[in-house]
C-alpha cells in the first residue's frame, strides 16, 4: 500500500491551507451576511497550490479569466439581452479573445465557463438585463474574493516555509 500512496508535509500541508482558505471565505461571508458563496469556495480550491509560483500562476489565470469572461458576458447581456443567443455570442466571443493572444494565460476555458457561470442563471430565470448584470458583477466577485484569500494564505505559509528553512540553516550553521 506504501507504494501507492504516501502522505506528504507538502501535501499535508497544502490540504490544511485549502481547508483553511474555505473555512475563512464561509466566515467572512457570514460575517458580512452573504448569502451566495459557492464560486468562492470553488475559487478557493481551484486555484490553492503547494508551490507559491504555481499558485500565482493559478490565480492570475483563474483572475485574466474570470474577469475577461464576465466583461464578455455583462457586453453581450447589454447589448444582445438575456437570451441564449447572447450566451452563444458571448461563450463565442470570449473563446475567440482567449484563444487569439500568444500570451493568454494556459486554462482559457475558464473564460468561456464564465460566461456560461455569470449568464446562464439570468436566462433560466428571465431576468431583466439590470439584474442579470448584478448577478455577473456578484459572481466575478465571488471569485475574486476566493483568490484573494488563497493569496494571502500562499503569501503566509510561504513566509513561514521561508523563515523555517532559514531558521533551519542557521542552526546548521551554528553546529
Amino acid at each position: 500500500m506504501r507504494q501507492y500512496v504516501s502522505f506528504t508535509t507538502t501535501s499535508l500541508l497544502y490540504a490544511f491551507r485549502t481547508v483553511l482558505g474555505c473555512a475563512i471565505v464561509w466566515l467572512l461571508f457570514k460575517w458580512l451576511q452573504l448569502e451566495k458563496m459557492e464560486w468562492a469556495l470553488i475559487s478557493v480550491i481551484i486555484v490553492s497550490e503547494p508551490d507559491f509560483g504555481n499558485l500565482r500562476n493559478a490565480i492570475t489565470s483563474r483572475i485574466i479569466n474570470t474577469v475577461t469572461g464576465c466583461a464578455v458576458g455583462a457586453m453581450c447581456i447589454l447589448l444582445v439581452g438575456v437570451t441564449i443567443w447572447s450566451l452563444l455570442l458571448g461563450v463565442t466571443v470570449s473563446v475567440l479573445i482567449s484563444t487569439s493572444f500568444k500570451k493568454y494565460p494556459s486554462a482559457w476555458k475558464l473564460a468561456p465557463a464564465t460566461v456560461s457561470i455569470v449568464m446562464a442563471p439570468s436566462i433560466m430565470e428571465n431576468m431583466p438585463w439590470h439584474e442579470a448584470i448584478v448577478i455577473a458583477l456578484t459572481r466575478t466577485g465571488e471569485v475574486l474574493l476566493g483568490c484573494l484569500v488563497a493569496f494571502t494564505l500562499g503569501v503566509i505559509f510561504s513566509a513561514i516555509r521561508r523563515l523555517r528553512n532559514s531558521t533551519s540553516l542557521s542552526e546548521q550553521d551554528g553546529d
